[in-house]
């Protein structure tokens, strides 16, 4: 029923809604528009407007990216879908570019927000790259007759999005795929194929959360797999997936903003200050983050109690008991493909050293082979996103895939 009550909820408050954008347009463009000018009335129109950003319906943003700034000025880019497939879609960021760029899987999280969280990270490495995208879809948009979505499932995606790519393709996961990706890797190399990726770059990710554990460790440890599972609701009429068993978006939401709440609260009194004051700047920032945030895709029942019985309480990977379609998977397979694994010093929800397991996992690949960075002051977004992402560790990963990346080495070098 709760996700029932959601939707009962998101219609209840429809006419406070629009009570709420007409009081904005009639202090932005109305007979009362001269007021705004006072404190008193940005006040009141600030108010307004973040009750209706607080009160929307969760949709999915987009990249809206249709340039990139180059070395020699703005370079355009398009988005296109190679592959689309009931839970994912497969995105290209194309440029009208016959030069030869290194190919760049970034395979984005399902941890609630959507792939469109990544924008800053697409933005920095399409310059120099041929970047594609995982953009998952919310499972309440997916019809229940196209069948569950678990790891396994996960992994098949994976591999069909490199057989469209092609060979010599560099995989970037952030955050939580780092397991998927370091599987993938062992698994191609272990069945010796060729589209197995040229190098892997996992980012801020639990791959052995017993490795200093956070508090979202320690949360997703303590409690039974069954408590999880009662944290799930079915997707009601009215819904593409309706009748599907989900981990709801808005209840991610609900335990995001509950892990700092003051922090969330302070940047809205500061919005309100900055409405008060007329920093357009300052209020744009606030509405593009928080726009961003607020927007959280429903992840399948399949996926959310695998991830949490396999990443966070078995810890299957790094124990070298996980399987992928009744195959084991054993890291220490890897012996071609170049790791480079990146963290933040501050990191809440991925500690410094879960990425860093990855580097003893792979007993079996050279050390020449091997990278790691932790960028000191950034927290868990700050691996991906932000100034110190752009300026110090995107330089990080452009350099690790020319040393690595063949055509480049040959070519460019």
């Amino acid at each position: 029923m709760l996700y029932h009550s959601h939707d009962l909820s998101a219609l209840a408050v429809i006419p406070s809604r629009s009570a709420a954008v007409g009081a904005q347009m009639a202090l932005r463009a109305g007979p009362l528009s001269a007021l705004m000018n006072t404190p008193e009335s940005r006040l009141v129109e600030g108010v307004c407007d973040m009750f209706e950003r607080c009160t929307r319906y969760t949709t999915k943003p987009s990249f809206g990216l249709s340039y990139v700034e180059g070395k020699n000025g703005p370079i355009a880019l398009h988005e296109k879908v190679v592959l689309e497939k009931p839970f994912c879609r497969l995105l290209r960021f194309e440029k009208e570019n016959d030069k030869y760029e290194p190919n760049v899987l970034i395979i984005a999280p399902i941890s609630g927000h959507f792939a469109t969280l990544l924008r800053d990270t697409v933005r920095r490495m399409a310059p120099l790259h041929n970047v594609f995208i995982t953009d998952w879809v919310s499972v309440s948009e997916v019809p229940l007759a196209e069948g569950a979505f678990g790891l396994d499932v996960y992994l098949d995606y994976l591999i069909d999005f490199l057989r469209v790519i092609g060979p010599n393709t560099h995989v970037m996961a952030v955050c939580q795929p780092a397991v998927q990706v370091m599987a993938l890797a062992a698994i191609l190399e272990e069945a010796k194929d060729p589209l197995c990726p040229t190098s892997i770059i996992p980012m801020g990710g639990p791959i052995d959360p017993r490795k200093n554990p956070t508090s979202v460790n320690r949360f997703a440890e303590t409690y039974p797999l069954k408590q999880f599972e009662a944290m799930l609701s079915i997707v009601p009429l009215g819904h593409p997936g309706a009748g599907r068993r989900v981990y709801p978006g808005f209840l991610q939401l609900t335990c995001f903003l509950s892990m700092n709440p003051n922090n969330h609260i302070g940047k809205h009194f500061q919005y309100l200050e900055d409405c008060v004051a007329g920093r357009e700047d300052k209020k744009n920032v606030h509405k593009t983050f928080y726009d961003e945030y607020f927007s959280l895709l429903d992840m399948d029942d399949a996926y959310f109690l695998e991830t949490i019985d396999h990443i966070f309480q078995r810890y299957t990977l790094p124990r070298g008991i996980m399987t992928y379609r009744g195959q084991k998977v054993d890291l220490r397979a890897i012996r071609k493909t170049a790791l480079l694994t990146l963290e933040g010093e501050k990191d809440d929800i991925s500690g410094p050293g879960q990425t860093y397991a990855a580097q003893e996992l792979c007993s079996n690949l050279p050390e020449r082979k091997k990278s790691h960075y932790i960028q000191p002051g950034v927290g868990h977004y700050g691996v991906f996103s932000g100034s110190r992402w752009r300026q110090f560790i995107a330089p990080k990963i452009e350099a690790f895939i020319r040393e690595h990346d063949p055509v480049w080495q040959s070519e460019y070098a």
